[in-house]
């Protein structure tokens, strides 16, 4: 079925970047009216060594119908209720909608109600629906036809600009990757480099 497709593409996408929760049999529709209409699945993802809360994505395949997009709604909104903050800020839809016209689809993600929706496209492979959400594939090169990265972007281009600056670049994205923040983060930074060598 293709949202078991879609499924093993998240899964392969969030290898080594995210812990896949098992389960969540909780967050499944309730009611029969969204059962009736569609294929579901919950998939839930947290970032490798954050403590930040969990990613959830409702998967559905549905016939394109308001009945459908309406039952859709209907169940975002009832997981959006049973998640804690903020958690809820991390609440998506990826929906395989058979019959939707473009012009359809983009009205959908653009209606930010309860969630983030992402709608495949005809033309869509579900590894280019995954490139338009938080599980694009990250580059070093802005030209390989994927989203960079602006952290590695921005020290890159720091380092073609003083390169002095080349022998440190690791180590800076490393701390600004630590989850640090506010003065802990500003300290680590001060202490790693001057032009001059380390900072005491």
């Amino acid at each position: 079925m293709p949202i078991d497709s879609m499924i093993a593409a998240i899964e392969a996408r969030a290898y080594g970047r995210f812990t896949v929760a098992p389960g969540s049999n909780e967050l499944m529709p309730a009611s029969s009216q969204l059962t009736e209409f569609a294929c579901t699945s919950v998939s839930r993802l947290q970032r490798n060594g954050s403590s930040a809360g969990w990613r959830t994505i409702l998967l559905a395949e549905v016939q394109f119908t308001s009945e459908a997009i309406q039952a859709l709604y209907s169940w975002a909104a009832d997981v959006r209720e049973q998640l804690p903050e903020p958690e809820t800020a991390d609440l998506y839809m990826f929906l395989l909608i058979n019959g939707i016209p473009d012009e359809e689809a983009a009205r959908i993600e653009t209606d930010d109600r309860f969630c983030r929706k992402v709608v495949q496209r005809d033309s869509e492979s579900f590894a280019d629906l995954l490139d338009r959400t938080f599980l694009a594939l990250i580059s070093h090169d802005a030209g390989a036809g994927v989203i960079g990265d602006p952290l590695q972007a921005a020290l890159t281009g720091l380092a073609d600009e003083h390169p002095w600056t080349q022998g440190h670049i690791d180590v800076w994205r490393e701390i600004l990757l630590s989850g640090k923040t506010g003065a802990d983060l500003a300290r680590a930074l001060a202490w790693v480099v001057k032009p001059g060598g380390l900072a005491p």
